[in-house]
């Protein structure tokens, strides 16, 4: 192969790294919007909290609040 084609296979699986690393900007403001309710993200939400939305689509995917006790 090449040089240059192995550096495009580097250069490649560099940005393919780098996508799995870094949330996309829209992830970043649902983790913002998250903490603006006082919920925090997690993989699953406890028994005693409530789902309030979503915050990533992989890792933590549900914004989790305590419920309140009526």
């Amino acid at each position: 192969i090449p040089a240059a084609m192995r550096i495009f296979f580097l250069i490649f699986a560099a940005f393919i790294l780098l996508a799995q690393i870094f949330p996309a900007r829209g992830a970043l403001q649902r983790q913002l919007h998250c903490n603006k309710m006082s919920g925090r993200c997690e993989a699953e939400c406890l028994d005693f909290e409530e789902k309030i939305g979503g915050c990533r689509a992989e890792l933590t995917p549900f914004c989790c609040k305590k419920a309140r006790k009526n």
